[in-house]
């Protein structure tokens, strides 16, 4: 969509657009250029709100440059991503512009562009004890973008990233974007039958491997992956045992190539996520989804370049996605890559580096502080900690609060289809923080709705939360129309219950969704139950989340058997781990002689979570 302003002052005019100028709206930008009056015109060319522009909008443009000179036609507040245009074709030597004045923070940029005006940045990652600049990253994704290219990756190939994090991990990434392909985070905790499924889901062709732990047998693993209904027709290694600066020597006879410019709103990273119905869905988002996210964060926690942040959190996940790439790209951070995720790892390396950013789970943090030789001197440096996954109680965050009084705790709300809603301010009360999970942040609507009817409900009455924003999800891939997330009137339903108190907090009630959340991996119920329903003996299950001190959930699969029959626990968890990741493997199996109902016929889950937890409470 395009919309062209026209302003005259006698033989002076202003033609502001805003949108993008490309084949299908060149037309417009065409006729009202045309219908000026030529003779002694002064023509300014407003590309303040213009995102992006195509060949056909340049040759509209070389036309009007044919009938007038470089100084009465000029184009003004050209973004960096038309200026690249401009100079990849040549246009920058027959016309006059100038450059926007760019906000420090520029989330209308691809990942691809943004990596190229951090090149002379200098250190961006430590992983393993080796330093990486955001150079040495450029040059090594660009060798890996050659290795995808000559495997047949291109614009629009959907290439599956499935390893623990690593500078591989993340040079990958940036090859993958560099030509123009969707990037598509695979969860490397998965078994190789469950990284097929999601294959199939996401259309992958192409899936950069590194040392999961579902590959303990190569041959079993590409079997798994290339074959069946698995669309992976090429598996890359990332693995650790792959250095890449081995390569560096292969660069300079690469380094032009793959020169394309993207745009932010292009489609270039699928994120995962579990429904309620046990079906992972591909959620589709562009870098200005992924990137406005991460400032919204900041605009709460003041990122600089000065920060170092400890990068725990999986890339997989839109969270950890944000707290590794997104700050570092946006705010030039340096990040520091655990090896691994043991908790005496990550005290380590904040008291060796002195980081000032700890982005994590309350999972974490309490693992953290409850090692045996744990001392709050070791985490001393920190300054801000953006906690999200699950719920913090008040008892688990009067402890934090108290052993780390100079870290600022605060509590996000989001979701992989838009990875921040509401959170916590930085200077927030005690009671703010444990008990809501803060305000909207900017550019974001929220509603609350009655689960019922769909109808909004005042504030201060409880409902599921429906929100609306330009960050959102662009869709779920593959989806048909019915199952699309968004509404007539793009607002997003997230399957969670809220209340929005008297002040604007929003406080969340429960989940309209079955969803576990076990230490901030979000788990379906419908999947493991599925599979529970095959053991033998079973005559039916329900799959629920019990309380943790801990984990905030637990998974437990609460059982009927046949007549006659009888259930062996450890059988049944050996049978399990084979199918499933080992964080959905019930930590508990409840055997009952019936469900609870209700009057409609269905289980009564309330209920039935009431007397399972009597029942472990027994034990």
């Amino acid at each position: 969509m395009l919309t062209v302003n026209v302003v005259k002052n006698g033989d002076r005019v202003i033609v502001a657009t805003e949108g993008t100028i490309d084949t299908e709206t060149a037309p417009k930008f065409n006729e009202a250029l045309l219908d000026l009056d030529y003779t002694n015109l002064d023509l300014t060319i407003d590309f303040d709100k213009t995102d992006y522009i195509t060949s056909a909008g340049l040759r509209v443009l070389l036309v009007a440059r044919k009938k007038l000179s470089d100084q009465t036609l000029r184009i003004v507040n050209v973004n960096e991503l038309i200026i690249e245009v401009f100079q990849v074709t040549g246009f920058s030597e027959i016309l006059n512009y100038s450059a926007k004045e760019q906000d420090p923070v520029d989330c209308h940029l691809s990942f691809k562009a943004l990596l190229k005006k951090r090149v002379n940045d200098g250190l961006a990652f430590v992983f393993a004890g080796r330093e990486y600049t955001w150079e040495d990253v450029d040059r090594l994704s660009q060798i890996v973008a050659d290795d995808l290219a000559k495997a047949g990756v291109k614009k629009g190939s959907h290439v599956g990233i499935c390893s623990p994090n690593s500078i591989n991990w993340i040079v990958t990434f940036f090859a993958v974007q560099k030509l123009g392909a969707i990037a598509l985070l695979v969860n490397y905790g998965l078994k190789p039958d469950e990284i097929a499924s999601l294959a199939e889901i996401g259309d992958i062709t192409h899936l950069c491997y590194g040392a999961i732990p579902g590959l303990t047998d190569f041959g079993v693993f590409s079997a798994a992956l290339l074959g069946g209904r698995s669309t992976v027709t090429y598996m890359y290694d990332i693995g650790m045992d792959r250095d890449f600066t081995e390569r560096l020597s292969e660069y300079d006879a690469i380094r032009e190539k793959y020169d394309e410019a993207f745009h932010s709103d292009d489609p270039s990273v699928v994120i995962f996520t579990s429904g309620s119905t046990g079906k992972p869905k591909a959620v589709l988002s562009s870098s200005f989804n992924l990137l406005n996210s991460v400032k919204a964060i900041s605009a709460e926690c003041s990122f600089t370049s000065a920060d170092r942040a400890c990068a725990f959190l999986p890339l997989f996940h839109v969270f950890g996605f944000s707290s590794c790439i997104g700050i570092g790209l946006l705010y030039g951070c340096v990040s520091y890559i655990p090896v691994n995720n043991k908790p005496a790892t990550m005290i380590d390396l904040i008291r060796e580096k002195r980081c000032t950013i700890f982005n994590t789970v309350p999972t974490m943090f309490l693992a953290m502080v409850g090692q045996p030789d744990f001392t709050p001197e070791a985490l001393s440096s920190l300054r801000v900690s953006v906690l999200g996954g699950s719920a913090t109680s008040e008892s688990q965050m009067t402890m934090l609060r108290s052993l780390l009084p100079n870290n600022h705790f605060c509590n996000i709300y989001g979701m992989s289809e838009n990875a921040v809603i509401s959170m916590t301010r930085y200077e927030d009360t005690f009671e703010h923080v444990t008990q809501t999970v803060g305000k909207r942040v900017d550019g974001i609507e929220i509603e609350i709705r009655d689960p019922a009817n769909g109808e909004k409900i005042a504030d201060g009455q409880s409902g599921e939360i429906y929100i609306r924003s330009k960050e959102m999800i662009v869709c779920y891939y593959r989806l048909p129309i019915e199952k699309q997330p968004l509404d007539d009137e793009g607002w997003l339903a997230t399957g969670d219950l809220g209340v929005i108190l008297p002040d604007g907090y929003l406080k969340l009630v429960g989940r309209a969704k079955d969803l576990i959340i076990r230490g901030g991996e979000n788990i379906s119920p419908g999947e493991i139950a599925d599979e529970v329903a095959k053991l033998p003996g079973v005559a039916d299950v329900k799959v629920i989340g019990v309380p943790h001190e801990v984990l905030g959930e637990e998974v437990a699969a609460v059982i009927t058997l046949k007549e006659g029959a009888s259930f062996d626990e450890d059988a049944a968890r050996q049978t399990l781990t084979a199918k499933l990741a080992k964080y959905k493997v019930p930590a508990y199996f409840v055997i009952v002689d019936k469900f609870p109902l209700l009057g409609s016929g269905k289980i009564d889950a309330i209920t039935l979570k009431k007397d399972v937890a009597a029942i472990l409470k027994m034990r």
